[in-house]
């Protein structure tokens, strides 16, 4: 018998969103991952720039056409849409600066950040805090073409 994830309210490009009472749960798909790893590292990413809106692993699966998921848990924040300059102002406080703003694309030297729009970016209706719910959050390579300057390999050092 499969489980219930809750009644789903949203569906994007690599996740599929469920309400589940005060928390959400999020299917994510592999489509924008060459590697399970680099899904990985996106939310390890997350919750440390991010920890408001951390996203806790609790499983992982396939769904009904055998593609492989990774199941998350992030806290339901109500509120409301942020316009896209408090979005930059934010970004800067936080110190990124605005590389693309038709992506809405953010980098520091370290960090690539993209699709910070007002779908993915909450004012709390509590407290007017913003928090990021969603991102595309990446060690910034020089590949990105960002102004990155962090190398990326799986080659161990020994000493």
């Amino acid at each position: 018998m499969p489980k219930v994830l809750g009644e789903q309210i949203a569906e994007g490009g690599e996740a599929k969103v469920y309400d589940h009472g005060s928390t959400l749960i999020k299917s994510i798909g592999l489509d924008y991952f060459i590697q399970p790893i680099f899904a990985l590292d996106r939310i390890a990413l997350h919750n440390t720039y991010f920890p408001e809106t951390r996203l806790t692993v609790l499983g992982f699966g396939r769904n009904k056409n055998g593609e492989f998921k990774i199941i998350v848990e992030q806290p339901f924040i109500d509120g409301q849409p942020v316009s896209d300059e408090d979005i930059a102002d934010y970004m800067r406080q936080m110190g990124f600066e605005l590389k693309n703003p038709r992506n809405w694309t953010y980098a520091t030297p370290d960090i690539y950040l993209r699709d910070m729009h007002d779908e993915n970016v909450i004012r709390s209706n509590k407290s007017n805090t913003i928090f990021v719910v969603d991102c595309d959050i990446r060690i910034n390579t020089p590949e990105l073409r960002q102004g990155g300057t962090r190398k990326i390999s799986n080659i161990v050092l020994v000493k």
